[in-house]
């Protein structure tokens, strides 16, 4: 007499556990691809923000370190001086005279350039003005430097100390230069950065 093998399939409750286990290793699989992406993004992120801190730290250096004795005459026809410092709503704005502006088409005006740092709360601004001595209403550009700040703080150092406004009140001179900045900066993340920005010995121009 022959043996018949019967095929028996899976009851109602194995399957019921087969279900839940895949439910859980897909959820945990799906949640450690999310954790992943999410680390990955925060790296971009963090990535792509140390870029901009060191290009605004080049562009800093750049214009502190190429300052001249010259001043300038704002819209009112007042005296500005080669370095000067303003307190804002913000904290210190920093307007200064740097030589070495570019001239690709050789046009003829001077290598001079005026600009003014100044924080709006959120972002590092550069402004700048196409002449040295503005007339009224004169144009300005500005420029997004670094964003997603905290604090923006400036100090100089004087001959004998550092400073937090320039020109002091002993160094009225309209000509006179700091020896360094110093910015120190906060960002959204809590991180805080000290910049320090020697300035070079220059001789006076009257361009």
């Amino acid at each position: 007499m022959k043996k018949v093998y019967l095929q028996q399939g899976f009851t109602l409750l194995e399957i019921l556990i087969a279900v839940a286990i895949f439910t859980l290793v897909s959820t945990a699989t799906f949640s450690m691809l999310q954790l992943t992406l999410k680390a990955g993004e925060q790296f971009d992120a963090k990535a792509t923000y140390l870029v901009e801190l060191q290009r605004a730290h080049r562009l800093l250096q750049q214009d502190f370190s190429q300052i001249v004795s010259r001043s300038v005459r704002d819209e009112f026809g007042d005296v500005l001086p080669a370095v000067m410092s303003e307190d804002v709503t913000w904290g210190t704005a920093v307007e200064l005279t740097r030589t070495g502006r570019p001239n690709p088409l050789n046009k003829p005006r001077s290598n001079l350039l005026r600009l003014r740092y100044f924080f709006d709360g959120e972002n590092l601004i550069r402004r700048t003005w196409q002449s040295l001595d503005r007339a009224p209403g004169a144009e300005y550009q500005d420029q997004i430097v670094l964003s997603e700040l905290k604090t923006w703080q400036v100090r100089f150092l004087s001959a004998k100390e550092w400073i937090t406004s320039w020109p002091s009140d002993n160094e009225k001179s309209a000509s006179k230069l700091p020896n360094a900045f110093e910015i120190q900066l906060e960002v959204e993340d809590g991180r805080e950065f000290r910049w320090l920005f020697t300035v070079s010995p220059v001789i006076e121009v009257n361009l």
